[in-house]
């Protein structure tokens, strides 16, 4: 089988997999450029330690392990800067989020992969995201408003101010 091409499985509950998933000629969206700059030449491992970075020299570039990784995913599809098939793979961390496009003649068959990874090896965060604490911020600002109104009411009430 060709590298990166993936063939799904049956619909048989999914099992760990059976040593690592290598992706090759893998490019990195850079963060800098805002995802517009792709590294290219690069292996990522992914296997029971974590995710593995190597360069085109084999060298290792970057290791998340298991337990920074808050989620991986692989649900967009694009084409790479060579013009193939690819599946945008997300690596979420506590600090950032790493893109890599992986060329795939099986993306569907690919993103199950992931999927079924992700599903035995990430642990989703717990913590609060900043979407999180905006909302708790509206509705901690909504319940002070409804404290002052009211206190205010039974101010008025108790000096004869407003009558019921």
């Amino acid at each position: 089988m060709p590298p990166n091409k993936v063939e799904p499985q049956s619909a048989a509950p999914p099992a760990l997999r059976e040593g690592p998933l290598v992706l090759s000629d893998v490019y990195l969206l850079t963060a800098e450029s805002q995802g517009s700059t792709a590294v290219p030449g690069l292996t990522v491992q992914l296997d029971e330690s974590g995710l593995t970075v190597r360069k085109p020299d084999g060298t290792t570039g970057a290791f998340l392990a298991w337990t920074e990784v808050s989620g991986l995913v692989a649900d967009r599809r694009i084409r790479t800067p060579a013009g193939s098939q690819g599946v945008v793979l997300e690596a979420v961390t506590t600090t950032r989020t790493h893109r890599f496009v992986v060329p795939s003649d099986n993306p569907e068959g690919l993103r199950h992969e992931i999927r079924q990874l992700s599903g035995t090896m990430v642990v989703p965060s717990t913590k609060a995201g900043p979407g999180d604490r905006r909302r708790s911020g509206v509705l901690v600002g909504a319940l002070v408003v409804v404290i002052v109104a009211a206190i205010a009411l039974a101010v008025l009430v108790a000096t004869g101010t407003v009558k019921f």
